[in-house]
């Protein structure tokens, strides 16, 4: 355990070390956070406008159409950071108009995708909540079960996502070829979820207790309005910074293993391919 959090840790410099070569790779994950913020908000200020002149049924729509929308957001810039990687180490050089051409491209497979992925959210939720209503040893199975469910898909969509902006797959032939991928490297792909999680978890953390304490001291020492919102938006971005860093190294970590795969696919043989230098501590090559 102690190595793979080593291999994590190594991982994550050398993701680093790519932002400070091509910053263009960070900037599509904050660019999903602005974004998907200012959506959320609004969705929000909307449903709650409306809540009480329009039917339920209408009500649990809209919430669909919310979850749809932060997904599409999320993918469609989750794409552009895949093709960065891609783009990066195939011309050593991350270009965001290229990236945000391959992404607009595939923009309407990354919607069905988004439609996929809100279906399943809903439909684990729905179960999830009939399960704590029985409150049985059953139904304690039965919610391991669904978050296995949850995260087995969260993770093949950062397999689906490269296979659509990278090869520009259609969303049957997307999912196909991550699976494929999947089963191929399970072992790669359990280590570096164990590894990549914990050690993005842990920075994350770390991230948000030093934005708090940080905004709380400038707050202190100046104890009027105005440390008041340079407290804040100091906080704000220190946190925005650090859940961008975390969106970015996972994607990065499952674009170069998609990558790899797709360069051992080439050769026939894994051992005469060099990972990606990210993920060449993590595999142990």
């Amino acid at each position: 355990m102690f190595e793979n959090i080593l291999k994590g840790f190594s991982f994550i410099k050398q993701s680093f070390v790519l932002i400070t070569k091509d910053g263009d790779l960070i900037k599509p994950s904050i660019y999903s956070i602005f974004i998907g913020i200012f959506f959320t908000v609004i969705a929000g200020i909307t449903i709650y406008l409306s809540s009480n002149s329009i039917p339920a049924e209408l009500v649990y729509l809209l919430y669909f159409l919310v979850l749809l929308g932060e997904y599409y957001i999320s993918y469609f810039f989750t794409g552009m950071t895949a093709f960065l990687v891609y783009d990066y180490f195939k011309d050593g050089d991350a270009t965001m108009s290229e990236a945000w051409t391959a992404a607009k491209k595939n923009a309407v497979t990354l919607f069905y995708l988004s439609i996929v992925s809100a279906i399943v959210k809903i439909v684990t939720g729905v179960l999830r909540g009939r399960r704590g209503r029985q409150g049985s040893a059953a139904g304690g199975i039965a919610g391991m079960i669904l978050g296995f469910i949850e995260r087995v898909w969260t993770v093949a969509t950062y397999f689906i996502i490269p296979a659509i902006v990278i090869e520009d797959r259609d969303l049957k032939g997307a999912v196909a070829r991550a699976s494929d991928i999947m089963q191929k490297n399970l072992l790669p792909i359990g280590v570096g979820e164990i590894a990549v999680g914990f050690v993005t978890g842990l920075l994350t953390i770390i991230g948000f207790i030093v934005a708090i304490v940080l905004g709380v001291s400038i707050f202190g020492a100046m104890s009027n309005a105005t440390g008041a919102i340079l407290a804040i938006l100091i906080a704000a971005v220190i946190i925005v910074l650090v859940i961008a860093l975390s969106m970015y190294v996972t994607t990065a970590y499952h674009t170069c293993l998609f990558l790899w795969a797709r360069s051992v696919e080439d050769a026939g043989a894994a051992g005469t391919v060099k990972p990606p230098a990210p993920i060449a501590n993590v595999l142990g090559a």
